[in-house]
């Protein structure tokens, strides 16, 4: 698959593929990995948009970019306030909010103003009026988490209440239905009826990323299924949310992996079966994602390794950013 992915030399930050090779010269004081074919850079101290032939589409003008939605639309930061301009850098949204996230595909995204949070669509209309103390976006079973009077709860899309506002803490309902929940200190998961199904009984749990997830208890990171079965018992001092191979429907395949930190402080990676995968030889390792390669560091140098464990790109980098895929041109 081809992809770029912002990495630094001399100082300077330029795009290569995935043979390590730059195709956009190093020149930018910072890069962000592209996003539907845009990427913000940053030159003299301010953020501005370039495509995937390095040519500026938004003149460096903002204090911060962040990446642009499949609707067109990036949230873009001046003066501590956030809005949301077009690619031609159009102001679309008005700068107005204390936080804003991209949009999603449905195009709605997630802002706060007043000190509360709402939903809005990309005209900036609300779709979820701005009167939670904290909210989430909606999770692929129509529901989000939020945050009313100190307690977590889930609203619809039509802001009903579904799952009382009960819990001490919580998170967004992963897609297999399980949303991580806090009560009286430890960590459970609840289904979309709001039962416990997995008993509250740990210090920190992940969000579910297939049938997997992380667990902490004691200080160390373990595994469990979706059925609360350990998979591996806690005994690493750091491990990842899993990550998947995605077939052409977007669907997980079945070989997950997850990065951990072993005791001598190296990094490798993990099986979904617990197994060690890639032995920790690294000072830092990222996650495999969408298809690429991850990156990893060594002795002050950056590079990627495939699944099998052999280099992609080689140890010769100061940094290098995530591979994202490029736009499909037109025939």
């Amino acid at each position: 698959s081809n992809g770029l992915a912002p990495a630094c030399k001399n100082g300077k930050y330029g795009y290569i593929d995935i043979t390590g090779s730059f195709v956009i010269q190093p020149q930018f004081d910072t890069a962000s990995v592209f996003s539907n074919g845009f990427a913000a850079v940053e030159k003299d101290g301010l953020f501005g948009v370039i495509d995937e032939t390095g040519s500026f589409t938004v003149q460096p003008a903002y204090q911060g970019i962040q990446d642009f939605a499949a609707c067109g639309l990036a949230v873009v930061l001046k003066d501590t306030l956030y809005g949301y301009i077009d690619s031609s850098g159009s102001l679309a949204v008005k700068i107005q909010y204390e936080t804003a996230d991209p949009f999603t595909e449905e195009g709605l995204a997630l802002v706060a103003k007043d000190g509360t949070y709402g939903i809005i669509d990309t005209t900036g209309s609300y779709v979820i009026h701005k009167k939670y103390e904290y909210l989430e976006m909606f999770a692929p079973n129509g529901l989000a988490m939020a945050k009313k009077n100190g307690k977590y709860g889930f609203i619809n899309k039509k802001n009903q209440v579904v799952i009382d506002f009960q819990f001490d803490g919580a998170f967004s309902f992963a897609p297999n239905g399980l949303a991580a929940v806090e009560t009286d200190g430890t960590w459970g998961f609840i289904d979309t009826s709001g039962q416990i199904v997995i008993q509250p009984q740990y210090d920190l749990v992940y969000s579910f990323k297939g049938n997997r997830t992380i667990v902490k208890t004691d200080g160390l990171f373990g595994i469990i299924d979706e059925n609360g079965n350990t998979i591996c018992k806690p005994s690493f001092v750091y491990l990842s949310s899993f990550s998947y191979e995605t077939d052409e429907n977007g669907e997980n395949g079945k070989d997950g992996t997850a990065v951990f930190r072993a005791d001598n402080g190296k990094w490798g990676f993990l099986g979904q079966d617990g197994k060690v995968a890639i032995e920790p030889v690294y000072d830092y390792a990222g996650s495999f994602e969408d298809g690429f390669p991850a990156l990893v560091q060594k002795d002050g140098l950056c590079g990627a390794v495939r699944r099998d464990g052999s280099l992609a790109v080689e140890m010769k980098y100061q940094n290098i950013g995530a591979f994202t895929r490029c736009q499909e041109e037109n025939p």
